[in-house]
């Protein structure tokens, strides 16, 4: 990654701690003679409002939800991108021998280029456990690095003012091998976002008679996740070996 590449990064992205819920540091008041205290008011309607303002519910992506089927999961991505089964492509995780169905979206998130949706259906259970989103230059050579951390940051907005535990969340911590955490939060049943941005530089080969040239890239990716702590993966059985 060049040097004024990552200097806008961390510009762009801030990297400070931020919480759902941020306290501010305030200055302690000097000291007033004892007045009347007023009367009681019943709160503001906005301020009920935000009371009862809604907690987040991490239930899948879209019409696609945790347990369904492979056939149901492909009804959804029908539904959702209206992209016909045999646009959908399966694999199989072999580390983890789970089903990954994978479709790509011309523009899932506005401005931010093709992203690569896929769907992780459990090793036992067939079912879908995980679902991850893939924007940047493994997806479109062309994407913008620039246009990846912006897009890094609105998620990043959207998911802090959306109603996950507050105890749970974690924005913009830098990671060891480093990349950033953008976001990372839980609903009341533990269901799992993160938002993780990683930026490089890579030299692909030139033409012939030409020098190599270094390119920035970027990567966000997505993942909503169903179990962060049993998933449903393959796992050798302890005492085998």
């Amino acid at each position: 990654m060049s040097r004024a590449f990552g200097a806008w990064l961390g510009v762009g992205l801030g990297l400070v701690i931020l919480s759902a819920a941020p306290a501010f540091a305030q200055t302690a008041p000097a000291q007033q003679p004892p007045a009347q205290q007023p009367a009681a008011q019943p709160p503001s309607p906005a301020a009920a409002d935000q009371a009862q303002a809604p907690e987040a519910r991490v239930d899948g992506f879209r019409s696609a939800k945790w347990g369904m089927s492979e056939a149901q999961v492909k009804e959804a991505i029908h539904k959702d991108f209206n992209l016909a089964p045999d646009k959908v492509k399966s694999e199989e995780n072999l580390a983890e021998r789970t089903t990954v169905l994978s479709v790509t979206v011309p523009d899932l998130l506005e401005n931010t280029g093709p992203a690569r949706v896929s769907y992780i259906l459990g090793f036992a259970s067939k079912k879908l456990i995980q679902i991850n989103v893939l924007w940047g230059s493994a997806v479109d050579p062309q994407a913008s690095p620039e246009r990846i951390v912006a897009a890094a940051n609105e998620l990043r907005q959207l998911f802090v003012d959306s109603g996950y535990q507050p105890a749970t969340v974690v924005t913009n911590t830098k990671l060891p091998d480093g990349s950033v955490l953008v976001f990372k939060g839980q609903d009341a049943d533990k269901h799992t976002t993160l938002l993780r941005l990683a930026a490089a530089a890579v030299t692909p080969a030139p033409p012939k008679g030409e020098q190599p040239k270094a390119v920035d890239t970027a990567a966000l990716s997505l993942s909503y996740i169903a179990d962060p702590v049993n998933p449903d993966i393959y796992r050798i059985k302890k005492g085998s070996f």
